[in-house]
């Protein structure tokens, strides 16, 4: 069999696996919107738009005519675009951008750059009806440049850590180098029965295979880490229970002290010590609730905001650790201020909440766009119980936002409605219909604790500061009555300032 056969049926061979890793990748991408099988996708498909010239079913003098005609500048344009989507691929497969941002910045500026450069020299060469203007800056401009950026990309890829480096350095290296090897031999042929272009074939080829074995791996790691979480997660849960159980049977025991100790003083008929024992009562009960609620965020926030923290040391990015851990230990001080005191200022309430949220972004890799309210003299002196917002600031992020797919927001406002001051938190998530469903599929089912705990110092704050703070749950739904969203609505009824507390 000789060469020319040889090189038809892997020409075949080739373009069909184009045609189907193009139209597998825009599939998953449509599925999953993951840039990597966009560009991939875009890759193999130019690839494919430059394999119709190589067609060796055309006759000689139609592919000759194909390479002098003023439109044959096109297959040198393609081979620009499909290699600038190679390194785009490339570079989000490995969250380049994450490693080394400048790099990233620098090797994108070049890219971007060729497009654009190569857009307008092409456009120009059809005009002009010169071939030859572009054939000349492909082979003089890009290919030096290219080759230095696939070097340069090349060094900072082997400092990445795990394993995808070793696809990339090996699908783009063997690639690289038969397309070279495939260049300089159509350039300066040994023998006139070779094919050069059987080179390139191979190359592509051996980086299909590459990129197949390193997409297999990627989805296999992603999956791995996808079943530790929901492991991690329920661990979570199994705790937050068992805590919750605690403080129960603390309340509990703590109740039926008191209750004994009121029957006590019952007998005795000293009524006046009965209500000051009860007031004392009241409070130490309000007090150890909120105690409650603060080791009922603190598991597993704290737990996930260390290992988030320990994700930048790893990294390499002391700076953001740094940050967040000043973040961190900021938002550890507000809570203990904010146990030595009944009640806080919305303001103050507000900034804990600030704190909290940007934390809790690393997460959810800032993908939360969040809005707080700008307060007037007299709403940023509204007092209320400390922390009372967190748990429904947490209620959003985990039960509304954390499943919801695109746009992800949340917003605070505070406003004056018939002389009342109300304070809203909104979020666009799935709805608390939808987050019941999933919570129902959990093995483990609670109410949120936080909410009870907070619904129960509100009605202890309204008895002992003669206020009537409440608050209410309002489902929201698109025009097609789909679910949009939660909305809580506070309502600061004869609201007590700083200048009237206690």
């Amino acid at each position: 069999m000789n060469q020319a056969v040889v090189a038809g049926i892997v020409w075949n061979f080739v373009f069909s696996g184009l045609l189907i890793y193009f139209l597998v990748s825009m599939l998953i991408f449509a599925q999953s919107r993951r840039r990597t099988f966009l560009y991939y996708g875009l890759y193999n498909f130019f690839l494919f738009l430059y394999m119709l010239r190589l067609n060796p079913y055309i006759s000689s003098e139609l592919a000759r005519d194909l390479r002098e005609h003023w439109f044959g500048s096109f297959f040198w344009y393609v081979q620009v675009v499909y290699n600038s989507f190679m390194f785009f691929f490339y570079l989000e497969f490995l969250s380049f951008k994450n490693h080394f941002p400048k790099a990233y910045r620098a090797i994108v500026t070049y890219l971007r750059a060729m497009l654009v450069l190569s857009t307008v020299l092409w456009v120009g060469a059809m005009v002009a009806g010169e071939v030859n203007l572009f054939v000349r800056f492909f082979n003089f401009v890009f290919i030096p440049t290219i080759t230095f950026f696939a070097v340069y990309a090349l060094y900072y890829v082997a400092r990445i850590p795990g394993k995808f480096r070793y696809f990339v350095i090996a699908g783009l290296a063997s690639y690289q180098l038969l397309a070279y090897v495939a260049l300089y031999k159509s350039m300066y042929p040994t023998h006139h029965t070779d094919y050069p272009i059987l080179y390139f074939y191979v190359g592509i080829i051996i980086e299909s295979i590459i990129f197949m074995l390193g997409l297999g791996y990627q989805i296999r790691e992603l999956y791995v880490e996808k079943i530790n979480s929901q492991e991690r997660l329920m661990a979570e849960q199994a705790e937050k229970h068992e805590l919750e159980r605690h403080y129960q049977q603390e309340l509990e025991a703590s109740l039926k002290t008191h209750i004994a100790a009121l029957k006590k003083e019952l007998k005795g008929n000293e009524e006046q010590r009965v209500r000051a024992l009860s007031v004392a009562f009241e409070s130490e009960l309000s007090g150890l609730k909120l105690d409650a609620l603060r080791s009922q965020m603190n598991p597993h926030f704290i737990f996930n905001a260390i290992n988030s923290i320990k994700a930048y040391l790893i990294e390499n990015d002391k700076e953001k650790a740094v940050f967040y851990l000043s973040k961190f230990a900021l938002l550890i001080r507000k809570i203990l201020e904010t146990s030595r005191t009944n009640s806080i200022a919305l303001a103050e309430e507000l900034e804990i909440i600030k704190v909290y949220l940007s934390i809790e972004s690393i997460r959810y890799r800032h993908e939360i766009k969040t809005d707080l309210p700008e307060l007037d003299a007299v709403s940023a002196q509204i007092q209320l119980p400390g922390l009372i917002l967190q748990p429904f600031i947490e209620n959003a992020l985990w039960h509304g936002l954390m499943l919801k797919e695109g746009e992800k927001t949340l917003s605070v406002s505070v406003y004056q409605e018939d002389g009342v001051y109300k304070l809203s938190v909104t979020d666009n998530g799935i709805g608390r219909e939808r987050a019941a469903e999933k919570a129902a599929q959990k093995p483990y089912q609670s109410e949120s604790f936080g909410v009870k705990l907070a619904a129960e110092r509100l009605n202890h704050f309204n008895a002992k500061n003669g206020t009537a703070y409440s608050f209410a749950f309002e489902d929201l739904y698109d025009d097609a009555a789909a679910a949009a969203g939660t909305r809580v609505v506070f309502c600061f009824d004869r609201s007590l300032t700083s200048t009237q507390s206690p």
